[in-house]
C-alpha cells in the first residue's frame, strides 16, 4: 500500500470490515472474491472522495488476500 495517512488506513479497514459484515449477514462465506465483489459494489455507490478509499481497499485485498480465523 502506498504511504497514506492513518485516517485513510482506518477508512480502508472500515470499508473492508463493512464488506465482510455484509457477507456474514447474507450468510455467505467470507472469501477473497466475495470481499472484492462487495468492495466493488461499495465503490460504485461511493460519494465524497470515498472512491479512493474503496480503490485502496480493493487493491489491498487483491494483493494481500484475507486471513479468516474461525472462532
Amino acid at each position: 500500500m502506498d504511504i497514506i495517512s492513518s485516517e485513510r488506513v482506518s477508512e480502508v479497514y472500515m470499508v473492508i470490515g463493512h464488506a465482510v459484515s455484509s457477507l456474514i449477514t447474507a450468510g455467505k462465506r467470507v472469501e477473497k472474491e466475495g470481499i472484492l465483489e462487495q468492495l466493488k459494489k461499495g465503490k460504485a455507490q461511493a460519494v465524497d472522495g470515498m472512491n479512493e478509499v474503496y480503490e485502496s481497499a480493493i487493491s489491498l485485498v487483491a494483493r494481500e488476500g484475507v486471513v479468516v480465523s474461525e472462532q
